[in-house]
């Protein structure tokens, strides 16, 4: 026997334009959940790759011991880039690091005022390691070449950006459940309305011999098509943000969003959003279900 695909697909369709003010708000209460799992997905997806490219990109600053003669701070450089972990490494004299401080007219007058350049030697060092033990035993190595006088390691900033960036996964990881409990109640307690409006109609048509579950799918349908609609209004959400702060920081600071969030937005993040909105919103409906047989008067169990 073939299945009225498209009389459960009109009839759920009803159901909805029905009570849409209902609607409405099940929908808008699954793509909340929908926009912070995929906010979550987005810093889960980016987690490994911020580890990996912070780690090998990250830089170090060794500053040389003043006095060193030009022969011995290129000395210098060429035996820091020979250390295991560097991946390069720049000279800055005093003559440069005074030029770029200069730039800022504050700084510029206070070094004016000095009879001689108080800025010592330096050697910008970029590491490409994988993790922070590795960048910490080059650094060590660091210290102990000739002429160096100290290392400015950036006191963990990268651990603490992940670490951040952990705390951000975790909190988005909360929210998402638990409005992914308050759509699933929210859409169950829709349906279950629906239901209970249509008692005297469903008992008619169980009446004349309409089985439990041709019943029961245009609610299932509902369902189904709340989490779609949901999930995919999360996702053109959290793709137009994604778009319009891109936008934004290279406009205003000529910031590239791509580099800090390399694996953003796209089809396949989008379509498991509106997937796993999909599923949500359907087991809603079967929960309704499950607790509608107050819909049939004088039956014990639809």
């Amino acid at each position: 026997m073939t299945l009225p695909w498209g009389y459960f697909v009109r009839e759920s369709l009803r159901q909805a334009w029905r009570q849409r003010l209902l609607t409405l708000v099940a929908v808008a209460a699954l793509a909340l959940a929908a926009l912070y799992g995929g906010a979550w997905a987005l810093l889960l997806r980016n987690a490994d790759e911020w580890k990996h490219s912070l780690g090998a990109a990250e830089q170090l600053v060794v500053y040389l011991r003043p006095g060193l003669t030009p022969q011995e701070q290129v000395a210098a450089q060429q035996a820091a880039q020979a250390v295991s972990g560097v991946a390069s490494v720049d000279l800055v004299t005093p003559e440069q690091a005074a030029a770029d401080l200069s730039q800022d007219p504050a700084v510029k007058s206070a070094l004016g005022l000095l009879q001689e350049n108080p800025l010592p030697p330096a050697l910008k060092v970029r590491l490409e390691v994988s993790t922070s033990e590795d960048a910490a035993s080059a650094a060590d190595r660091l210290k102990a070449l000739d002429g160096v006088d100290a290392v400015d390691e950036g006191e963990g900033a990268v651990e603490n950006f992940l670490k951040v960036s952990g705390v951000a996964r975790s909190v988005l990881l909360a929210l998402m459940m638990l409005f992914s409990a308050t759509a699933l109640l929210i859409v169950a307690a829709v349906l279950r309305l629906a239901a209970w409006s249509r008692r005297e109609e469903l008992g008619i048509m169980r009446l004349v011999g309409a089985g439990h579950g041709f019943i029961r799918a245009p609610f299932l349908f509902e369902g189904l098509f709340q989490g779609l609609l949901a999930g995919l209004l999360a996702a053109l959400v959290l793709a137009g943000l994604q778009a319009w702060l891109g936008a934004t920081l290279s406009n205003s600071l000529g910031i590239d969003l791509a580099a800090f969030l390399p694996a953003g937005m796209d089809a396949c993040l989008g379509a498991c959003m509106v997937l796993a909105t999909g599923i949500l919103g359907l087991l809603g409906a079967a929960i309704a279900l499950a607790t509608v047989k107050v819909a049939y008067e004088g039956e014990e169990a639809w």
